[in-house]
């Protein structure tokens, strides 16, 4: 499968994202339908694109990514929760939300710092929840079935 260990990576960060959504926003019913389709795209893409050009795709046209998209709360909202998850399953990027604003987008302050406040973790260097922690230890081997049921997901949410 092209971008097998790419496709891995994206699916365990989705479950992520979703988990956390649940965790911190378990009412907010439109919050929790968009994240359903969190990178999904990406997924979908990396079975044709080389890696590079799937996720630059991603970010130019996903709103939840800074770019030139006209952004709204919710948008604001996933960003956080896409920057919180990526400390769970992206070795390569340990940062927390907060840490991650201050460092790569201080200029979203005003949008960011807000939502940080309301969850509770507007701080740095803040140390893994240890429920997140464990979810995350729980899908660590995926396989291609798994990787199957989500691209077909993403078709079926296209509907």
């Amino acid at each position: 499968m092209k971008n097998k260990d790419y496709i891995e990576y994206t699916y365990k960060h989705r479950k992520i994202v979703i988990y956390l959504a649940n965790k911190y926003y378990k009412d907010n019913k439109e919050l929790l339908d968009k994240v359903k389709l969190h990178d999904l795209d990406k997924l979908f893409m990396y079975l044709f694109y080389e890696k590079e050009d799937a996720s630059n795709i991603h970010r130019d046209l996903m709103s939840h990514h800074q770019n030139k998209i006209a952004k709204d709360k919710l948008d604001y909202m996933e960003m956080v929760l896409d920057w919180e998850s990526a400390r769970y399953t992206k070795p390569d990027k340990p940062l927390n939300a907060y840490d991650t604003l201050y460092r790569f987008y201080p200029g979203l302050e005003e949008h960011i710092l807000p939502i940080l406040k309301e969850l509770g973790i507007d701080k740095p260097n803040l140390p893994m929840e240890e429920d997140v922690w464990e979810y995350t230890q729980s899908i660590v081997n995926v396989n291609k079935e798994d990787i199957k049921n989500e691209i077909v997901e993403y078709l079926y949410l296209l509907m």
